[in-house]
This record gives structure tokens, sequence and C-alpha cells, in this order.
């Protein structure tokens, strides 16, 4: 099951069309949760990037009320296995799972199913152009523009339309080599490697007799190859200088196949088909282009052949950066996230015993829970930023099991401060339109952290003795326990390690949530038995 995890839900969000994660960091976030792998590894994750979903038991009688695809659990022989599961009109298809059979009807689905299910809500909407970042959107729009002019500015011919096309699949080929190259696995990749006998792609590729220099393979050569040529005949069009490098391609070609045939003993598909591509290059541009070396042309060629070269290797070099990167943050994250080490160091946290709730203050979540944050802010601090979208990740799935009561430390002295007006309005916004007014409030000022504007959408505070007096209280029991700096988060009765910053803050909750309802229902056992 551990090696699936990530897969069964990575095919139920594909599923449903939600893409608002990358691929790795949503395997980092379920192999480093101090639950992996359980359904709450996969829940916990799935609320981390916000993404609606809902774990329940269910009646079995309630499977054609489920949506088209979700998780769920199946028993084995002695034990039981988290799969994808996929409706179809009249039939389920298991996905991810050790049995060898993965088509069931209804029925025979229900025999071996635990009704025990995670959804997620299916994406309706799809967009092509984002809406993060306004200069990406027009770089993409003004490249997609450029190419079409490109194209239809001038005229081709049906081989010269062969041979682009041909260069651009020669791209794509040597792009799935270099991921492969460089460990990243693909589906598509691996179904493609496999169809004929003995292929091994990844064996192939990772050969040192792949290796032309120090840090450039042959799936390097390829991509520069067909990526000059592509780029080449966008910009200047089809012409004969293209002959010369259409035939430089062949010796290449030729190691290639000698090495797998003689080296590695074994072949690989993408290989051979960027071999293919190669040749048929070649044989369009003997038959089609006059040997005529135009020395303008060439130079032009060459100076794009380097740039090319050189932004392909610059990016190839941050690519590999960023995984060794990733190797190294996921070893330390799963360390810091560690559960024992966490209790460790909260055991050696500062204490502070007042923890009673000011009167009139802030409180989201369930005022009754009897596990208690309270956390210490202030508008102006960079740094709580990320605090308090912790604490939104928090409430968002488990705020019945909590309460956080949010203190504003702030100059009371001066109510013209900006912080200080900022605090008024937010108590103001709390009591008059409720708590899910006040996050969506305060989010929204740490996400510009503009004083003018925000003040324009939530208007001047009122002159609120009231709201006044409860900053004051909550500055003197700030003042009272010497915390002098923001953010700070008192989990209970002990201040949150400053070890630790808040992106590790949702998954100790998690765990501290419920560790505290284990031992209240320890606690209860007795007193009920008696």
């Amino acid at each position: 099951m551990n090696n699936t995890i990530e897969k069964i839900v990575e095919s139920v969000l594909i599923q449903n069309r939600i893409g608002n994660y990358t691929k790795k960091d949503l395997e980092l976030q379920l192999q480093i949760h101090p639950s992996y792998p359980s359904f709450q590894s996969i829940t916990d994750t799935l609320d981390y990037f916000d993404i609606d979903n809902i774990a329940v038991e269910i009646p079995m009688d309630a499977l054609d009320q489920l949506p088209k695809s979700f998780i769920s659990l199946i028993t084995l022989e002695n034990a039981e296995e988290i799969v994808t599961v996929i409706k179809k009109n009249d039939s389920i298809e298991l996905k991810h799972t050790s049995l060898k059979k993965n088509k069931f009807t209804f029925n025979e689905f229900k025999e071996i199913w635990i009704p025990k299910v995670i959804a997620v809500e299916y994406n309706a909407k799809q967009k092509l152009i984002s809406n993060q970042s306004l200069i990406q959107n027009l770089l993409f729009v003004g490249l997609v523009a450029s190419l079409i002019f490109a194209f239809y500015g001038r005229s081709w011919n049906i081989n010269q339309i062969f041979f682009l096309l041909l260069s651009f699949t020669g791209v794509v080929f040597s792009f799935f080599a270099v991921r492969e190259s460089l460990g990243i696995q693909s589906q598509a990749m691996h179904q493609f490697c496999t169809s004929v006998g003995n292929t091994n792609c990844g064996e192939v590729i990772n050969n040192n007799s792949g290796k032309l220099f120090k840090n450039f393979s042959l799936a390097d050569a390829g991509i520069v190859f067909f990526g000059s040529i592509s780029l080449y005949q966008l910009l200047y069009g089809f012409n004969s200088i293209l002959f010369i490098p259409s035939l430089i391609g062949i010796p290449f070609i030729l190691y290639s196949i000698y090495s797998q045939a003689l080296i590695v003993k074994k072949w690989c598909a993408v290989c051979l088909a960027m071999g293919s591509i190669s040749i048929g290059l070649a044989i369009i541009a003997v038959l089609n282009t006059p040997f005529n070396i135009d020395i303008s042309a060439g130079i032009s060629f060459i100076m794009l052949s380097s740039l090319f070269a050189l932004a392909y290797l610059y990016t190839k070099e941050k690519v590999e950066e960023n995984k060794k990167f990733k190797a190294e943050n996921f070893k330390l994250n799963h360390f810091k996230r560690d559960g024992q080490i966490y209790n460790h160091l909260l055991s050696i946290s500062e204490k502070i015993e007042d923890n009673t709730t000011i009167p009139n203050e802030i409180i989201l979540g369930n005022p009754n829970a009897s596990f208690k944050i309270i956390s210490l802010t202030n508008p102006m601090c960079g740094y709580c930023k990320d605090a308090f979208e912790a604490y939104t990740r928090v409430l968002k799935a488990m705020g019945d099991k909590l309460q956080i009561s949010i203190r504003l430390n702030v100059k009371t002295e001066d109510t013209s401060d900006k912080a200080t007006q900022i605090a008024l309005i937010l108590l103001e916004i709390y009591d008059s339109k409720g708590p899910d007014e006040f996050i969506i409030a305060y989010n929204k000022w740490f996400a510009d952290r503009t004083h003018s504007k925000w003040i324009k959408e939530y208007g001047i505070p009122q002159d609120n003795q009231n709201h006044l007096e409860v900053l004051k209280k909550q500055s003197e029991w700030a003042k009272e326990n010497n915390l002098y700096y923001t953010p700070a988060s008192l989990i209970n009765n002990t201040l949150y390690p400053k070890k630790y910053n808040y992106n590790e803050f949702f998954y100790f909750m998690s765990m501290m949530t419920e560790n505290h309802e284990d031992t209240i229902s320890e606690v209860q056992e007795p007193l009920e038995t008696e």
C-alpha cells in the first residue's frame, strides 16, 4: 500500500479534473504525514491543498449515490487495502489494487467492499488561461500568436510541413528521454518502452555509454538537435542550411544503435523512435534541399543552436538542483514532522498557565471544545500571514474539535496607529458579521497589506470602547506572560515550539487533537463503567 497510495490519490484527482497541486508536492505531503499511509494522511493532505473532500462511512445501499471516482477500502484475505474505485454504467473498476481481478459487477464489489470512502468535489470548470499571473498569460498569448504568424506568414510545401512535424515529434520524444535521465517517471513512457520485447528505456538512457560528455548525454543531444532545427524553421523557414545538421545526426544514431545492441544489450523504444525521426529528416533534407552553403544562414543557425543549447543546459541544471533540494527537503521535513521529536520539543517549550478566555474576544471554531489554541498576532507582522493561513486551514479541517482565540497585540494607547485601527475593525466585523467574515477580512489584509486599500473596503473603526478594552486586556495578557513577539500560539498551556514554522502547524494540530480525543475517551470509559 505504501507504494501506491500516492497513485491512488493522484488518479482520483485526475478523474475529478482537479489540478491545483503539483505531483511532487502532493507525494511529499503524503509521505511525511505522521500516520502515512492511512485515510487520515489522505484527507489531511487534501485539506493542505485546499481540495474539498469528505471522508465518511456509508450504508452499502448508497453505492449508487457516490461519485464516479472515489477512494475506498476493500478486504483481502487477512488485510484491508486502499484502492481507487471507478464507477461505470453497470460495473466497478478498481485501480492500484493487488487483486488480479479488477472489474466487478456491483454485487460482486459489495462482497469485498468496506463502505468507507473519501470523495472529492468534481471540478466542472477548466481554464486554459491562468488567473494567477497576468505576465504569464500575456507571454503565453504572445508565444501562440507568434507561432501562428510564423507558420502562416510564409509558404510551405508538403515536404517542408512534414519536416517541421518530424522535428516537433523529435522534441517530444527527446523530452521524455531527458525526463527518464532525470529520474522523473512517466506512465505513458513506461507503457511505450515496454511495448516491445527486450526493452528498457531507463537502463539504456542512464547507461554510461550514453554519456557523450560530462553532464551531456544522448538524450540532451536529442533535445538540442531537434529543438534547434524546429526553432530555426519557425524563425527562418525551410532552407538549404538544414541539409547539414540533418546529416550530422546520423553518427549519433549509429552510436546509439551500437550502444544498445552491443554494450547495454537492451533496446530503448524512445531512442529508436528518435533515430527513426532523425533518419526521416535526413532523407527529406537530401531529397529537397541543394547542397548550397549559405554563410549568413549557417552563422544564424549556429548562433540560434548555441543559444538554445545554453538555455536548455541552464534549465536542466536548475531542474537537477531543484530535484536534489526536494530530496533533501523531504528528509528534513520527515525528520521535523516526527511525532516523538515534536512532543519532546513541546514538553520543554515555555508553559503559560493563564489561558482563560477574555470576555468578548474573537473565538473561532468550537467555543465549547476542550482543546484550545490562543493565537497572538499583529496585523503589521509579516510572519503572522503564514500563522493565520495555518489557523484557517486547521479550522476548515478540524474546527469542530478545537477553539482558537484570536488575540491582537497592538498599541492601545494610540488609536490612530494603523495596526490598532485594523484590530478594532476586525473586532467590529466579528461582532456584526460573524467569524467567517472575520476570517475573510483578516486574510484579505495579509494578502495585500495596503492600509488605505483595506480601509476603503471595510471603513474606519467606530468609537467602540468595549473593543478597545478587549485589545487592552489582550496586550496586558501578552505583557504579563512575556510574549513580546508575534506570531505566538499557545496550545492549551504550552507555546508552539519556536523551532518549527507554521508549515508544520496543520500536521501537529491534527496529531494533537486526535491524541486529545483518545485521552478524553480513555478517561470517560471508566466513568461510564462505574
